[in-house]
């Protein structure tokens, strides 16, 4: 079984140095972490309460229905991180089962959706990209969500390399509004999209053309020597996430770089919340988009793999939004997130400072394959 460990400091800081200790190989990472950060949730969710529901309706009804037809399915049958072909039962949502691994505790769809019916759904449903490519809440998003995320990632760049970087490469760039961060602090930076509406939605609110390339088929085609990769809440969607962080590896190769990972993570407060209420899921545990769901362990077994050091992570999240929103849906009652929504940032920065969080971000340095 695949064993690591930390060495954590007492305090509850919301940036400390960690060492995390591979128990098998005994690899030491000297990791950067940074637990939390401040967003003003409810200003980027109008109506919150109507659209929660709405929301519902667009991915429950359509998950079930793919999920009841095998032909939309194939099978998963060994875990894509380690290659254990142990499981258990861990989740059931929507008819879809989430196991984990019993050697490296990745959580996975027994069955997920067939790499065509994935095409149909990310580039012709709009209702997927609908929250990232709302015009009236772009302005907020960049500045809450994305400015934060580009800063930090150049953070961690200087802090390995002692300069800014010159270059990013973001895939899967949605709305575009990470790419459209990195360009306004002045770094290189282009997105690969397939989906048109987010392209299309990028070029209109931001001015900026992403590429509609394939990045495992394609990424010969950039012309640009990238020194970031990044992955924000892309690899839980793809059938082999370790596919993608090998790519990026063979794509750093030789050249002063770091790959940036943002994914789901199964061990957090969030997850407890949606096993209380299965019926209304719409983010985390959604198998229509999820297929993945990653641990520590396996998050870091998976840059291990892909021959990278990883060297800083941050722990974020949404659990306090979970629990509000689902508390206001089940009561039925506006009162729960008018009378608790204010409390939402303050509540969830215990749960990040206690590392409960829902999403974390690993920051790998590309190892030269020479060396």
């Amino acid at each position: 079984m695949k064993s690591w460990s930390r060495t954590i400091p007492f305090t509850k800081n919301d940036n400390r140095t960690e060492v995390w200790t591979n128990n098998i190989t005994n690899k030491k990472h000297t990791v950067k972490v940074t637990l939390g950060k401040p967003m003003d949730i409810l200003s980027l969710k109008s109506d919150i309460i109507e659209n929660f529901r709405v929301s519902v309706r667009k991915v429950k009804e359509p998950a079930i229905a793919l999920f009841s037809n095998e032909k939309n399915l194939e099978p998963i049958d060994f875990c894509v991180v380690c290659g254990g072909s142990k499981s258990i039962p861990c989740f059931s949502v929507y008819g879809a089962t989430y196991v984990q691994c019993t050697e490296c505790s990745h959580c996975y769809l027994t069955k997920h959706l067939t790499e065509e019916a994935l095409n149909e759904f990310y580039v012709e449903n709009t209702n997927y990209s609908s929250t990232y490519t709302n015009k009236e809440a772009a302005q907020l998003r960049l500045k809450q969500v994305a400015k934060p995320k580009a800063k930090w990632v150049i953070e961690q760049y200087e802090k390995v390399y002692g300069r800014k970087p010159v270059s990013i490469l973001d895939v899967g760039a949605g709305g575009g509004h990470f790419v459209k961060a990195c360009r306004d602090l002045g770094i290189k930076a282009d997105g690969l999209e397939l989906s048109e509406s987010s392209r299309k939605f990028c070029k209109e609110v931001f001015n900026v053309e992403l590429i509609k390339a394939d990045f495992l088929r394609e990424n010969n085609k950039f012309g640009v020597d990238y020194e970031i990769i990044t992955f924000w809440g892309l690899i839980e969607h793809v059938k082999e996430p370790l596919k993608m962080l090998k790519t990026a590896s063979k794509m750093l190769d030789n050249n002063k770089g770091l790959v940036v990972a943002a994914v789901p993570r199964w061990d957090c407060f969030g997850t407890t919340v949606q096993e209380a209420f299965k019926d209304t899921i719409i983010r985390h545990l959604s198998p229509l988009t999820h297929i993945h769901c990653f641990t520590d362990l396996s998050l870091a077994t998976a840059f291990e793999e892909s021959e990278f050091e990883i060297v800083a992570a941050w722990y974020l999240g949404m659990d306090a939004y979970e629990l509000i929103i689902q508390l206001s849906n089940h009561l039925n009652d506006r009162k729960v997130i008018e009378e608790l929504g204010g409390y939402i940032p303050k509540f969830q920065k215990q749960f990040d400072l206690s590392r409960l969080s829902d999403e974390m971000v690993f920051v790998g340095k590309s190892v030269s394959k020479n060396e």
